[in-house]
């Protein structure tokens, strides 16, 4: 009985590889060259990265994206450094997208105050010693160790010899569960994104003499990994995709039928609307990862995706129907504050904050844009900033949330808590 399970995963499986598989990431790819057209605001790396890394091209919409990075998204970058704000993770990104072109890292430069101009992967490795040197003073890095752990693989992809205490570091918080981000213990894209990183050096084989931490690191990674929910997510579905990557990295030999198939299953049902999401679903779906962008060869690839006319669609207002939204701040010092608000169903919970700051003026609140979509920065007049280690935590029922405010939807009524976490 059991071996007709096991044959019948595997037929489910091969069926949805050569059928199933190939109409949803083309799906998935025409919706990230619809974003990657349409998008306002600054270019986000991991929509490059994800076309980059598929099967199938359309070069100039590829092309025209890639100018964004290397123009507005550059300059951006360059502002930062001016203003030595941290920025390891989009100079991770941004070489990791060179790479994606195959472009020369070293030939791209930044001039900051008026000094003399070093290359992008010098900045990306001067950030990185920044980032260690705040790991050894306060046990956290400048960053976070999502970024941290992008900055080690930008730079082994690369081709560049990475600093051993950076891998030691990453290597000895792995074996501690320290990867904590945002108040978020071991989040599991924090985990699959060192496990890419971990792997990536463990193949260029630059420190033989770490090859068994970086071993026990990957597998305790790899066993986190790979325990999945009942419904086959790992984590939740927003970070089964990157999961999916990781495990490819490390060479996972769990069978991923049942996760590709769920994950299959979310993206034709929408699940991912946010762009960097639905970038990792379509990697994952192609059992692929950044480990892979050093396979790429830019030349003879097809040209083959062609974007249908986008479709006018007339405005749909929101239901009449409302929900109770239930509102709870609390503030660093333990102070609560709570609110009510009556928001149309289906509306997103970004939607239901501007409405409940329209009709209360107690309460207030302010965002910063991120490649995620807009992120909480201040509540009633308080900040919870990266800089600080501290963030807005979000929970519906108790649940935190899985989305970004501007993609959780409210369908129902709510018990919404905004707590000002310490990380």
């Amino acid at each position: 009985m059991q071996g007709l399970v096991v044959l019948t995963g595997i037929l489910a499986f091969v069926s949805f590889k050569t059928c199933g598989s190939d109409l949803v990431t083309e799906s998935l790819n025409k919706q990230l060259l619809r974003s990657a057209q349409t998008a306002q605001g600054l270019p986000i790396p991991t929509i490059f990265l994800a076309l980059r890394l598929s099967s199938d091209h359309n070069h100039a919409i590829e092309t025209n994206y890639l100018n964004r990075i290397t123009t507005d998204l550059h300059n951006d970058i360059q502002r930062s450094l001016s203003q030595r704000k941290p920025v390891v993770g989009l100079l991770s990104q941004y070489t990791m997208c060179l790479l994606a072109s195959c472009t020369d890292a070293n030939s791209v430069t930044f001039t900051v105050n008026d000094q003399s101009s070093s290359s992008l992967i010098t900045h990306l490795k001067r950030q990185m010693h920044k980032e260690k040197e705040s790991i050894e003073h306060s046990a956290k890095p400048l960053s976070n160790y999502f970024d941290f752990s992008g900055g080690i693989l930008a730079l082994c992809l690369a081709g560049v010899r990475v600093n051993g205490h950076l891998t030691s570091h990453l290597v000895a918080a792995v074996q501690r569960g320290s990867l904590s981000d945002a108040g978020v213990e071991c989040s599991t894209d924090t985990l699959a994104m060192a496990g890419m990183a971990l792997s990536c050096e463990k193949n260029a084989g630059f420190y033989p003499h770490h090859a068994a931490a970086l071993g026990r690191a990957i597998s305790k990674i790899k066993a986190r990994l790979e325990t999945t929910r009942p419904d086959f997510h790992i984590g939740n579905q927003y970070s089964t995709p990157i999961a999916v990557m990781a495990l490819v990295a490390m060479g996972s030999q769990k069978d991923l039928s049942s996760t590709l198939l769920r994950l299959s299953a979310d993206a034709q049902r929408g699940t991912y609307q946010n762009p960097r999401a639905l970038a990792s679903a379509l990697i994952g779906l192609q059992t692929k990862s950044y480990l892979d962008l050093k396979n790429i060869n830019c030349q003879n690839e097809k040209n083959n995706l062609v974007l249908e006319p986008a479709v006018e669609l007339d405005l749909v207002p929101l239901p009449t129907q409302k929900a109770e939204v239930f509102v709870e701040v609390v503030k660093s010092d333990q102070q609560i504050q709570t609110y009510t608000v009556h928001v149309p169903m289906g509306a997103s919970l970004l939607y239901a904050l501007e409405l409940l700051q329209a009709e209360n003026t107690a309460f207030t609140f302010k965002v910063q844009p991120t490649q995620w979509g807009p992120f909480l920065s201040n509540v009633n007049g308080e900040h919870a900033r990266q800089s600080d280690r501290r963030a807005w935590l979000l929970l519906s029922d108790g649940v935190p949330l899985s989305e970004g405010i501007n993609d959780f939807k409210i369908q129902r009524p709510h018990v919404i808590i905004i707590r000002n976490n310490e990380y």
